[in-house]
C-alpha cells in the first residue's frame, strides 16, 4: 500500500499521461521507497519506460559532520540511518525527495 501512494502521486503529476513514452526520476538515497520497487511498480502501472537515478544523501550532524549518511537498514517503507562520524541521528539536508526530472512524449 505504501508503494502505491508514491506511484499514484508520480502519475498524478504527469500531464498527458496517455502520451508518455518515458520518464526519468531522481530518488534520494533516504527516500522511503527503494529504487527497484519504484521502477517496478511504476512500470507495472503504466506503459512508460522508467529510469530511476539514486541521488546520494547529504546530512548535517551536531558533531559538525556534513556529508553522506550511513544507511544502517533499508526496510520496505523505512530507511534507518545515522552519522558515520558519531552515530547520532543527523538532519537531512538533501536526499529524501522523489523528483520527476524528464518526461518524453510521443
Amino acid at each position: 500500500m505504501h508503494d502505491h501512494y508514491f506511484i499514484e502521486n508520480i502519475i498524478k503529476q504527469v500531464p498527458n499521461k496517455n502520451k508518455v513514452i518515458s520518464i526519468e526520476i531522481e530518488l534520494g538515497d533516504l527516500a522511503e521507497i527503494d529504487a527497484g520497487h519504484l521502477k517496478e511498480h511504476l512500470t507495472s502501472h503504466t506503459s512508460w519506460k522508467v529510469e530511476v537515478k539514486v541521488i546520494p544523501s547529504k546530512i548535517k550532524c551536531l558533531c559538525g559532520y556534513i556529508g553522506e549518511a550511513r544507511v544502517l537498514q533499508r526496510l520496505h517503507d523505512l530507511v534507518i540511518y545515522d552519522c558515520p562520524e558519531c552515530s547520532h541521528e543527523p538532519d537531512i539536508v538533501e536526499g529524501k525527495d522523489i523528483k520527476i526530472t524528464k518526461v518524453i512524449y510521443r
